[in-house]
């Protein structure tokens, strides 16, 4: 996994970034790893009494959290794990002034590994705090970590009563993102609070207020949080703040119900992260009505959804579907944009909204007798009963004939065409629609193009093939 590490140095201290994303900046670190550090070992000493406490690590590889943890006397052995051998040394030389060493401490001890693997190996019921600080996922594969079977995993690893805490997303600017996080961890046998506070250079970078989860396998009581014992020497945490954390605007908490959980199955965060609705634009910082979160014990309120938006199957059978309800005037469909989601970081809502506004000029570019011909050449490639309509549509279209008199059958592989290529468009539009490539030469050959015509065929004959499969999977009920 390759990362992009960068330090910026300004007159305050330093600004740390992976990947472009803003990591930390010194001038206010300190209110993000106090509200995640303080009140779950707090908690833990609560609730574990003369006992030596064990806290584990998740991501923190900047050694800040770590160096929180380290002002509890309780604490008596800390494990952190971290994948990224880079940030473990920036940890322990650039980092070291803020983090005060903390990695160093005799108490510490450091793994270089992929957490998930990690905490599969552990022994249950071992540790009395478990702390998530890990990067805001950037890929599907980067919210694994953030998945229902990640939760459970902690749950069985941390004593009973014990306490996780996590970082999150912003509730305001990532909304659903964050109720499917509340949700997953309900999931996961977890009760939950969740908290937001304003971290001035996260706000300066467009992240929005930013949000947290304080649980465990017991509820965290009103009573715990405003007994709770806060270290000497805080930079950015007393008791009222810490109590106001946990209150929510309803125009913020009010969709907490309308999210689905994340699970390996169905990667429904990064679906939330990348794909922001209208209604989410909408929220309201100001709605005068508000939700205390320690005054409510919530369950689970969530399923795994059906089917994966960011899987392309589903997709297609969301057409397919709709292909078969069309004769029916008065049905409405559904947003079409929940079902041709952002799939790629680099992607936006708008980008997929401009890209349906010219639906029919990408159409209107694909040459359906000449692609038809390309199909008949090779025949012999095809089950007989797709080579026999396939030849029934060139004949058709061939006489100029209107799809209205078209049978059923074949306005339906119309319909299946255009959505391979189209679904295709958003994958690798070049190659779909043959259009080439400038490569910068003026004595570039037509190599490029070729292969991209070839390329784009394979994409449109799998494509083809494979929603054929689909469609003949519903009308058998499957």
């Amino acid at each position: 996994m390759n990362n992009s590490l960068f330090i910026e140095q300004h007159d305050d201290g330093i600004a740390f970034y992976i990947n472009g994303d803003l990591q930390f900046d010194t001038t206010d670190e300190a209110i993000y790893h106090e509200y995640l550090v303080i009140p779950a070992i707090s908690l833990a000493i609560q609730r574990f009494p003369h006992t030596d406490l064990r806290v584990l690590i998740c991501g923190g590889g900047d050694g800040l959290a770590a160096r929180d943890v380290l002002r509890f006397e309780q604490v008596k052995k800390i494990d952190l794990v971290d994948y990224n051998p880079e940030v473990l040394e920036l940890a322990n030389t650039v980092f070291k002034p803020y983090n005060l060493g903390s990695l160093e401490q005799e108490k510490v001890t450091v793994y270089t590994q992929e957490a998930f693997e990690f905490v599969s190996k552990l022994n249950a019921d071992y540790y009395h705090v478990v702390i998530c600080d890990f990067t805001y996922p950037n890929s599907s594969e980067e919210t694994t970590i953030y998945s229902q079977e990640w939760f459970k995993k902690i749950n069985l690893v941390i004593s009973h009563s014990g306490i996780i805490a996590t970082n999150a997303v912003s509730p305001y600017k990532n909304n659903h993102a964050f109720w499917c996080l509340y949700q997953t961890l309900l999931s996961a046998d977890l009760l939950v609070k969740p908290l937001q506070i304003d971290i001035p250079s996260f706000r300066d970078h467009g992240y929005g207020n930013w949000g947290f989860f304080l649980g465990s396998s017991s509820v965290v009581l009103r009573e715990e949080i405003e007994n709770i014992y806060l270290p000497n020497n805080l930079n950015a945490i007393n008791h009222q703040q810490l109590l106001s954390a946990f209150i929510f605007d309803e125009g913020i908490a009010g969709s907490r119900d309308q999210v689905t959980i994340h699970s390996l199955e169905n990667e429904k965060l990064f679906y939330y992260l990348l794909n922001y609705s209208d209604k989410q634009k909408q929220i309201s910082l100001n709605s005068g009505e508000y939700l205390d979160f320690l005054d409510i014990n919530e369950q689970v309120n969530a399923q795994i959804g059906d089917d994966n938006s960011l899987n392309l199957e589903s997709v297609a059978k969301f057409w397919l579907e709709n292909i078969y309800a069309a004769p029916n005037a008065e049905k409405t469909l559904p947003d079409i944009h929940q079902y041709l989601p952002v799939r790629h970081r680099y992607h936006n809502s708008k980008m997929t909204t401009a890209w349906l506004s010219h639906l029919q000029e990408l159409l209107s570019e694909i040459d359906v007798k000449q692609l038809l011909n390309s199909l008949l050449s090779r025949a012999q490639e095809l089950p007989p009963h797709i080579a026999n309509e396939l030849k029934n549509l060139a004949d058709k279209i061939s006489s100029n004939q209107p799809l209205g008199k078209l049978n059923p059958k074949m306005a339906e592989f119309i319909a299946l065409l255009s959505v391979t290529l189209l679904m295709a468009n958003l994958v690798a539009p070049d190659s779909v629609f043959a259009k080439g490539s400038y490569s910068g030469s003026s004595n570039s050959s037509g190599d490029s193009t070729d292969d991209l015509k070839g390329f784009g065929f394979v994409l449109t004959y799998l494509g083809g093939y494979w929603l054929y499969s689909i469609i003949k999977r519903l009308r058998n009920g499957n």
